[in-house]
């Protein structure tokens, strides 16, 4: 998938969407995978990511919309995708339609807690 193309497909609101949509016009790195995920799978795995990452007190973006949009989505097959940002440090996990023509949700998560755990 090209850079433009992706982030066309990040038109959807929210500060998660936006912020993504800045760092891959920026530069940022960025893949698309080849296997499909049932959103179902997704939505359980995440949910309780959501969780693990708001009690440990990790800043995120999107996360509980993200969740909702996956249940919404069902047992539709998703593709997932990533955007890493190096400074600061920040990934994005992007859940795309089967056929990558949509964006279907969008979680950005600090990474500065790897940093830190590394350092140590």
């Amino acid at each position: 998938m090209r850079r433009e193309t992706l982030v066309a497909l990040l038109s959807g609101a929210g500060e998660a969407y936006e912020a993504c949509r800045a760092a891959l016009g920026a530069g940022a790195g960025f893949d698309i995978a080849t296997g499909l995920v049932p959103a179902s799978q997704l939505a359980a795995t995440y949910g309780v990511r959501k969780k693990i990452t708001r009690d440990a007190g990790i800043p995120t973006l999107g996360f509980a919309e993200a969740v909702e949009h996956l249940r919404d989505a069902g047992d539709q097959a998703l593709r997932l995708g990533g955007v890493r940002v190096d400074s600061p440090p920040y990934y994005f996990q992007l859940f795309l339609s089967a056929d990558a023509s949509s964006v279907v949700a969008c979680i950005g998560v600090d990474q500065q807690h790897q940093v830190r755990n590394r350092a140590e």
